[in-house]
């Protein structure tokens, strides 16, 4: 495996975004208000495209790092780190919590799916098994499938580039026409994977987002306006123009002293911060009125981002306490 570089400074400020974003639109769902963080365009939501911007940043960030992969036991040993600790602590308090509620420890029946919990794909497979799904998002094991995939994937985009890219578009169609799963085809591996595979391929283009950005910027307002087609597909092209846009943007941006720092520290803890908002703003939603004034709301907001991040914060120094014994 090839030494890791350093991250770039758009690769975090891809990533904070994505973070905010996402939180952002939770908040608007669970609250119901205000739609500017939710609705893109018709059926295409905000969380749709940071989701794919999500995707993307991963395959990009693990492509820039990694494009070879010589030691499996290493390479699937750190991916392990890097998403099991955070997500077993963070879950593990939350079943304590239901435990001692429901006063049972197989509180949903079914004993044997808490083992998808264990694995991390409970949120992935929910649609489909009554499990111990409590926390995060589903991406988490959609995200595990594909850093399994990843060494087979580098090496078929090596050795049969033109081929590899070919089978990634005819999955990704086939699951729009066929679905096999139950899930929603937004969901889908096949759908997760050309995000993942297109961050993969813009490493090596990633130059001309320097220079062209603005135009995916205009692109983005121009589908905004165009009435809703396949909403998966339009998703998917927002996203892309979404993290494009926003790796030039980045480039300047990041220059700027604090900025760099602020997005640095919110890019760095991405990944927990993704594990722990949606528990975050339903605890606070919980005890807030619907019906307080639009400043409250607007602090209620911000009370929401810090909490998220302080908690995001919390679990990895855990981990980290945790992994260094």
């Amino acid at each position: 495996m090839k030494k890791k570089k350093v991250v770039l400074d758009q690769f975090d400020f891809i990533r904070a975004i994505a973070c905010l974003g996402i939180v952002l639109y939770h908040f608007a769902v669970e609250y119901g208000w205000p739609d500017i963080f939710n609705n893109y365009v018709g059926g295409v939501t905000y969380g749709d495209i940071y989701v794919t911007v999500f995707f993307f940043i991963s395959g990009a960030l693990l492509f820039y790092n990694h494009s070879e992969v010589d030691d499996l036991k290493l390479f699937y040993k750190k991916r392990a780190l890097s998403i099991f600790p955070a997500f077993y602590i963070a879950w593990g308090l939350m079943y304590i919590r239901d435990v001692l509620r429901y006063k049972s420890l197989f509180y949903r029946g079914n004993p044997a799916s808490i083992i998808l919990s264990l694995i991390g794909m409970d949120g992935y497979l929910a649609f489909k098994i009554n499990d111990y799904y409590i926390l995060g998002e589903w991406f988490i094991g959609a995200i595990i499938l594909l850093y399994i995939l990843y060494p087979l994937l580098t090496w078929m985009k090596r050795e049969y580039k033109w081929v590899t890219f070919g089978l990634v578009i005819l999955l990704y169609i086939l699951s729009l026409k066929i679905n096999l799963t139950g899930m929603v085809s937004f969901r889908m591996l096949p759908s997760c994977l050309i995000s993942f595979y297109a961050g993969m391929l813009f490493v090596e283009h990633r130059k001309s987002a320097e220079k062209y950005w603005w135009i995916a910027g205009i692109l983005l307002v121009i589908l905004k306006c165009i009435e809703p087609g396949n909403m998966n597909i339009k998703g998917h092209i927002a996203g892309f123009l979404m993290a494009y846009m926003l790796y030039g943007i980045g480039t300047y941006l990041m220059k700027i002293n604090i900025i760099n720092k602020v997005m640095k520290f919110i890019g760095g803890i991405s990944y927990e911060a993704f594990l722990t908002h949606h528990v975050t703003i339903c605890l606070f939603i919980k005890f807030v009125s619907p019906d307080v004034s639009v400043l409250i709301r607007v602090v209620l907001l911000i009370v929401i981002l810090m909490v998220t991040c302080i908690s995001a914060v919390v679990l990895k120094r855990v981990c980290m306490h945790i992994l260094n014994g």
